[in-house]
């Protein structure tokens, strides 16, 4: 199958997400929880715990004699650092009942758990591959289009003639805002291009830390282009019209020369908006 290994790269980071729940909730409650309520979010997270690396054990294992042993144990790991850790917080806390400090750590846990996740899982190839999208199936083609994002490092750059509010809905929603992004597009019409997102690109510069929308000449952009990191992916019609017909989605150029070809489109067109 077409891009397994970022299937089930996308699936254990959901799985991740579903597994540390009971903690995200602890750290967003506007009460700060006794410790009881850690225990048993504790709790929850070891039972789920080994389900869990079996998934990190099948992104990990490429044939019957490859098998990703050093990338394993530290993804497979982080859970267990990340319980550890909270087990002292929730003892000192026992003994201080000082429950702020107790969520305010819980947060500070967390957000090491993600990082150390992500950097541990970047770790791991994907071998990306063309694929075909049929008519009809605009809800996998969203599925797959977002693997390619779901693990962006540092940038998103998405060329298109027609950009429309599509994108930021459905693609830019789950972005850490701390990613840099560049969205290059037409001046448009209606509901397309600059004209067309103008109004909610305004908004999403003042939550994006490193965001611009830019406006280049009809002439300069012609196929789709979405750029991930050091990835170039090419598709045929929009993001927002994936799957509706038959689509071409798949890894493009990523020669240094081509970088330098989108790097000079965007450097020859007009910043309409920027964090």
């Amino acid at each position: 199958m077409a891009n397994i290994k970022a299937q089930q790269r996308d699936r254990l980071i959901m799985e991740l997400g579903i597994l540390i729940q009971p903690f995200v909730e602890l750290a967003g409650s506007q009460i700060p929880a006794p410790t009881g309520s850690y225990r048993i979010a504790s709790a929850k997270v070891y039972a789920g715990d080994g389900e869990w690396r079996q998934s990190a054990k099948s992104l990990c294992n490429f044939a019957n004699d490859i098998f990703l042993q050093s990338e394993f144990q530290k993804i497979s790991h982080v859970n267990e650092v990340f319980l550890r850790g909270m087990l002292g917080h929730i003892n000192v806390a026992n003994q201080t009942n000082e429950l702020d400090r107790l969520q305010s750590n819980c947060k500070l846990e967390l957000d090491s758990l993600k990082d150390e996740f992500y950097k541990y899982l970047s770790d791991i190839p994907i071998d990306w591959e063309p694929e075909i999208f049929e008519a009809n199936t605009p809800f996998t083609s969203y599925l797959k289009i977002r693997e390619s994002i779901s693990l962006v490092s540092n940038r998103i750059y998405y060329f298109d003639r027609y950009l429309k509010l599509e994108f930021f809905e459905t693609f830019l929603k789950s972005v850490d805002r701390t990613k840099e992004i560049k969205l290059v597009t037409t001046a448009g019409k209606g509901d397309f291009g600059i004209k067309g997102v103008l109004a909610v690109s305004e908004m999403v510069r003042n939550e994006f830390q490193n965001y611009q929308l830019i406006e280049v000449s009809h002439k300069d952009i012609h196929d789709r282009n979405l750029i991930v990191d050091d990835s170039i992916f090419t598709l045929g019609p929009g993001i927002d019209r994936a799957g509706m017909c038959l689509t071409n989605f798949g890894p493009s150029d990523n020669s240094s020369k081509a970088f330098s070809g989108f790097d000079d489109i965007i450097k020859n067109g007009k910043i309409i908006h920027k964090s």
